[in-house]
């Protein structure tokens, strides 16, 4: 019997990746469900099907017949999936999500697939807009985070980043997601161009701004370059 021939019955066991394809779960779910939609809940099939991982596929529809709220941070990461990571980066998690609601961005209340940055990954972004605007990200993997930040304008930045600490000016001065576009292209959209300490920059906008090894000792240094790129704006007194 191939792979994908796997029976699906309510007691079947969720898993990604491995004896039944992505499909065949999307497909039993549409003749169980009766307009069944999980992107209403989390924004698409393979994002829901995760949060699930580990469940009877009769758990995952009972889930989705409740259409629970969405769990806080705490409660996602006490999840059995998650304990692929150390308390050390769950407690940077944590600490990260707090400190970034104060300046208007919000998880969501999901943890969705990584896709091809990690196995799950944690996307803030800002809250009460019609556009939605990303200002971090945290890639899970097995046994390490990436957290990636997200900037446009860099230049007009330029005397913040040159006093920055050495690990977060590195991350904008240095090698990784420099541009690699062979013959350059001038017109290329996914490069980004300034200039640090007199040297001009070009990064590949696909692959920058990561830090590789975040942790609660260098919040501080994470939420002040968020908080110059995206001061809080003051409400107007009339």
């Amino acid at each position: 019997m191939g792979s994908n021939d796997k029976t699906i019955t309510e007691d079947t066991v969720i898993t990604i990746g491995q004896a039944i394809s992505l499909e065949k779960y999307r497909t039993f779910f549409r003749k169980t469900i009766e307009g069944f939609a999980p992107e209403v809940l989390c924004g698409d099939f393979q994002s829901w099907l995760n949060t699930h991982t580990g469940k009877t596929i009769k758990e995952a529809i009972e889930d989705y017949h409740n259409k629970q709220a969405p769990k806080n941070m705490d409660e996602i990461l006490a999840e059995h999936r998650f304990n692929i990571i150390s308390k050390a980066d769950k407690d940077f998690v944590l600490a990260f999500d707090k400190e970034i609601m104060k300046l208007g961005y919000d998880f969501g209340g999901s943890i969705g697939s990584g896709f091809c940055w990690g196995s799950y990954m944690i996307v803030w972004s800002k809250v009460g807009v019609k556009a939605k605007r990303v200002a971090a990200r945290v890639f899970i993997h097995d046994n390490h985070i990436v957290l990636r930040l997200f900037f446009g304008k860099v230049d007009a930045h330029q005397a913040y980043l040159e006093r920055a600490p050495k690990h977060i000016k590195e991350v904008f001065a240095e090698g990784h997601g420099d541009c690699s576009c062979s013959p350059e292209k001038e017109d290329c959209r996914m490069k980004k161009t300034y200039t640090i300490d007199g040297k001009q920059i070009k990064k590949c906008s696909g692959v920058v701004y990561e830090f590789w090894t975040p942790t609660v000792e260098k919040l501080q240094d994470y939420m002040d370059l968020l908080s110059e790129f995206y001061p809080v704006k003051k409400a107007k007194h009339s």
